[in-house]
């Protein structure tokens, strides 16, 4: 008996063969055709490339735009040996030195500074008890406290300094 060809193509068929022909009648075995690609797949590929490359041209002219990052308005003071700095004025001082030497950290930071010496019942006390950190944000807990008290929003920065509504640090 001979098979049909409707026999051949179910023998030979595979789940994954999606958008395949069944195969030739007359070749026993035969592997199975892909269909054509359709023209709609052809354009939808090329208006993807299309905007990649528009894209990565819009990038290329955005980064030729930018400015350098600002000078910090502060210089950060040394740390102790410990590695934590001696008392809040330096820790919040370190925060405004960072913070204000990029964009990015001087519109989202708000300092707070903590002292991560914390008295233990039980254990003497070091002689060391001053051991001060930043953070940018009081996530921290409680224990952070506020660096720089900002009296007016509108002609103040988050680190305490005047700022002019005509020359931002950065737009």
């Amino acid at each position: 008996k001979t098979a049909s060809s409707h026999e051949l193509a179910a023998a030979h068929s595979h789940p994954n063969d999606f958008g395949s022909s069944p195969p030739h009648p007359t070749k026993p075995g035969a592997r199975p055709r892909r269909a054509h690609v359709s023209d709609a797949m052809v354009r939808a590929a090329a208006l993807v490339l299309f905007a990649l490359g528009v894209s990565s041209v819009e990038g290329k002219v955005l980064r030729a735009a930018q400015q350098p990052p600002p000078e910090p308005a502060a210089e950060a003071p040394e740390k102790a040996k410990d590695g934590g700095f001696g008392s809040k004025g330096d820790a919040c001082m370190a925060c405004k030195a960072s913070g204000t030497a990029s964009c990015a950290m001087f519109k989202s930071c708000v300092c707070y500074a903590t002292n991560g010496h914390f008295s233990v019942g039980g254990v003497p006390n070091p002689t060391d008890t001053a051991h001060f950190a930043w953070a940018c944000g009081n996530e921290g807990g409680s224990k952070y406290e506020l660096c720089f008290a900002v009296s007016n929003e509108l002609y103040e920065d988050t680190f305490g300094d005047k700022i002019d509504p005509n020359n931002l640090k950065c737009p």
